[in-house]
């Protein structure tokens, strides 16, 4: 009997175009265009989570979240917008990183992205039509906003919020993307909280020092 052509051909996960992409990559040094190229036919979700996946990790440099917010918010933005495709300026795009240590983000994300995948599948399409990605969009943008903040304690909550948003638009899965909301929402309230908390103890270290 001749097998169907989805159980022969089928799309690589979000891990395996991450393992190919990175260890594939020949030269020392990769620019952010070519990551760009290779990640964009996949949509948006491919290039939010690798930009999410080192915040995730506990041996992410301090002061990336900041680096990383900006862009998740920026590349979120335009596919709330609709583009076919995310946009970077050129000055950016041309920017090049050691090929090493992109392995090295994707060698320690992939434990997490595999557990993650294997439960994966598309469902529950109400919240991964072209309206639910939008406004995914604009969750994932203040996520991303919200992880360059200056807070303490919130980015691994958000990071992985993010995460679990973006491997719900890549994979169609609509109860990853639920969870993925009920994160984020948790997240940005534990950032309010901490805010305040944040703020009652500068306002009392002012106080005392006046």
């Amino acid at each position: 009997m001749k097998k169907h052509r989805s159980s022969v051909f089928r799309e690589p996960t979000a891990a395996e175009t991450l393992v190919v992409m990175a260890f594939g990559w020949s030269q020392e040094r990769i620019s952010i265009g070519a990551i760009v190229d290779m990640l964009a036919e996949r949509g948006f979700g491919l290039l939010i989570l690798l930009l999410a996946l080192p915040t995730c990790l506990p041996i992410a440099p301090p002061g990336l979240s900041a680096i990383a917010g900006f862009p998740i918010a920026v590349i979120a933005l335009q596919m709330v917008g609709g583009l076919p495709r995310p946009w970077l300026p050129k000055r950016i795009l041309a920017r090049t990183i050691a090929t090493e240590d992109l392995r090295k983000v994707v060698r320690g994300g992939l434990p997490v992205i595999g557990r993650m995948e294997k439960v994966l599948k598309p469902r529950l399409p109400l919240l991964t039509g072209p309206m639910a990605e939008r406004m995914v969009g604009i969750l994932i943008a203040l996520l991303g906003l919200m992880l360059a903040s200056p807070i303490p304690f919130t980015n691994i909550p958000i990071s992985f919020a993010i995460l679990f948003l973006a491997l719900g638009l890549i994979e169609q899965d609509g109860l990853m993307t639920s969870i993925g909301i009920i994160g984020g929402l948790a997240a940005l309230g534990f950032l309010a909280y901490m805010s305040v908390l944040s703020w009652d103890a500068l306002s009392g270290w002012l106080g005392g020092a006046i």
